[in-house]
């Protein structure tokens, strides 16, 4: 089932002085602007008025969240994602003996690297050339996951595994505490392709400008980098320009005061002795602005520089990276003290950071993390998007229980209020978000909605045969139109699914209109109902091709009314308002060929079957 849930600041109000009631007051709704509207708890007609109000359905969905298993989503994910992740963040099980996976064969180091293989070698394929992998790892697992991340991710030429302190105190071994664990970045190895960290003036690094290396092998005299040698012009205490780089035979004082009252430096030390610049003369223009003078004790003036945009230590020591402190304790305040529904959380600020190195400080991204767990890379993301008003969005993957009563919730509280206590908001301080969350059919779904054609064919009380003949010639023939029905497509409005739910099968609804939108790669700019039994989506495809894609209820839009619609909405199959259009239903209307292989209006089954089973 797709729903959506919609937060916006339509009244502004910060303060909540009126209680809640039921139904809700329009006071209350007015102190409480960032309230979500969960598209699941109304009626269809009313969930098709407020998705055909919103343009660029797409574009404004802040974030994706899917409840699955991780392998199935990413192959959902690739044909509408691919190459468009900026950043993929992962947080994998650790395979250490607290959490160990079981095996029957016991190779549990073998398994838990065919576990990563299998889901590593699909998600390269959303990221492109200007990406960024991130994957935390624990002593138990890290160097063979080096192992097989330079493997997989040999396309990028940058590696950098980061130390950071999680546990201050330590987690008590044999012989050491540890208290570290470690993330392997991959990117491509290209000048400020990473973001700087950012510090503020009292915590800025600052050094002297001139290179004041002493030793042997000179190479911080003026001879080694002849370049580097060069004036600095200085008026009023403050660095205005550089002069050329001078001539060999050029042996200035460290200072000279012109006769505007403008200030030349040299690099120049105390003894006499020539040194040089730490920038050359063609590059030291972009850094102006960190370059200041100083007076020392003795009344000498020195250049130096104020670095706040500095690289990234590969020890990550600071005390917000506790994961107890802003992961454990974060969840208390957001779920209450009572509620451990998620052990071993992220810290907030790691994983903010991770994301800012990745996009490299850029407002906008998409970050993917398939073990989404408690949700903190979708916090993360918000949080970022809080702070600067940007444009960031997020992708997160879990399965179980965990999405409904950790990964979900955690999203929704974030959105309507930053502070939290005791399960408790301290403030209205919300965000203005569209977040999607979707639910895909299941492994032990398609079983329970398997169709046998003969039952006569399964032998009684013979499982073992059973279950191989069901997993063989059974599932590609006999149960086949279980798995693809052309009936669905009579009504795809009404397509339900038998899913087990709390250990209680049940008809559910499932959605064929978006599960198209993303088995063609769509990105959809409007969906909207514009009469009964009909839904138009627009919307352009990853390879660029501008898509109309029309679903009825056959039973109700005939032939005769579809051609009905069509002329009366002003479409056309001869112009170039759409490359590709896609209607459901044998239909008679007018039909191009683009190509020697392809149409222009194409049956809806015919691409649904060969996406899912074809490709």
């Amino acid at each position: 089932k797709d729903t959506a849930s919609v937060a916006g600041g339509l009244f502004g109000s910060s303060e909540c002085t009126v209680g809640y009631s039921n139904p809700l007051s329009v006071e209350f709704l007015k102190q409480n602007p960032y309230l979500l509207i969960d598209t699941k708890f109304y009626p269809a007609d009313f969930k098709h008025r407020l998705l055909s109000e919103i343009p660029n359905l797409d574009e404004q969905t802040d974030g994706l969240m899917i409840s699955s298993e991780n392998f199935q989503a990413l192959n959902l994910l690739q044909e509408k994602y691919k190459k468009q992740i900026k950043c993929i963040y992962i947080d994998p099980p650790y395979n250490a003996k607290s959490s160990e996976i079981l095996y029957k064969n016991t190779y549990r180091d073998a398994s838990w690297l065919s576990l990563m293989e299998n889901r590593l070698s699909i998600d390269k394929y959303l990221l492109n050339e200007e990406s960024v992998s991130i994957t935390a790892i624990d002593d138990v697992e890290v160097q063979k996951l080096g192992l097989l991340l330079d493997d997989i991710r040999s396309n990028y030429t940058g590696k950098t595994c980061v130390s950071v302190v999680i546990n201050p105190s330590g987690q008590q071994g044999k012989n050491f505490s540890v208290n570290h664990e470690y993330l392997y970045f991959y990117y491509p190895d290209l000048p400020n392709m990473l973001s700087k960290e950012k510090r503020d003036e009292d915590s800025a690094d600052i050094r002297g400008f001139m290179n004041g290396a002493k030793g042997e092998g000179g190479n911080y005299l003026r001879a080694s980098g002849k370049n580097c040698f060069y004036p600095i012009y200085v008026k009023d205490d403050i660095v205005i320009g550089f002069g050329n780089v001078c001539d060999d035979d050029f042996h200035p004082s460290a200072s000279v005061i012109l006769n505007n009252g403008i200030k030349e430096f040299y690099p120049i030390d105390n003894e006499g002795v020539e040194r040089k610049w730490l920038f050359e003369r063609n590059t030291v223009e972009d850094i102006m602005s960190e370059l200041s003078v100083v007076t020392k004790r003795d009344g000498t003036q020195v250049i130096q520089r104020t670095k706040t945009d500095i690289n990234y230590k590969t020890v990550w020591t600071d005390s917000k990276y506790s994961a107890k402190e802003h992961g454990t304790n974060l969840l208390t305040k957001l779920f209450g003290k009572g509620d451990k529904k998620f052990t071993f959380p992220k810290s907030i600020y790691a994983v903010m950071d991770c994301i800012n190195i990745a996009l490299n400080q850029n407002h906008s991204g998409i970050t993917l993390d398939y073990f989404g767990g408690s949700g903190t890379t979708g916090h993360a993301v918000i949080n970022l998007n809080r702070e600067d008003e940007g444009n960031r969005k997020y992708i997160l993957v879990e399965m179980g229980d965990y999405f409904e009563t950790v990964t979900k919730p955690r999203i929704q509280k974030v959105i309507y209020s930053e502070d939290w206590k005791d399960g408790k908001p301290v403030s209205r301080k919300g965000i203005s978000h569209c977040m999607k969350y979707i639910r895909l059919e299941q492994y032990e779904d398609t079983l329970n909605n398997l169709i046998v054609k003969d039952e006569s064919k399964l032998w009684a009380g013979d499982e073992q045969f059973n279950n191989s003949y069901m997993l063989g010639y059974m599932l590609d023939t006999e149960t086949k139109d279980s798995l693809f029905n052309l009936k669905w497509f009579e009504n795809p409005f009404e397509v339900s699914l038998k899913v087990t739910r709390n250990n209680e099968m049940k008809e559910q609804k499932i959605d064929m209109v978006d599960t198209f939108n993303y088995l063609i790669g769509l990105n959809v700019d409007s969906i909207s109902y514009p009469k009964k039994g009909i839904c138009t989506v627009e919307g352009v495809t990853r390879r660029g091709e501008k898509t109309l894609v029309i679903w009825r209820d056959c039973t109700e839009v005939n032939n005769v009314a579809l051609e009905s619609f069509f002329s009366k909405s002003a479409y056309s199959t001869k112009g170039d308002e759409f490359d590709r259009i896609y209607i459901n239903g044998d239909n008679n209307l007018e039909n191009l060929r683009t190509s020697e292989e392809h149409w222009k209006v194409v049956l809806t089954e015919e691409e649904f079957s060969k996406r899912m089973f074809e490709e």
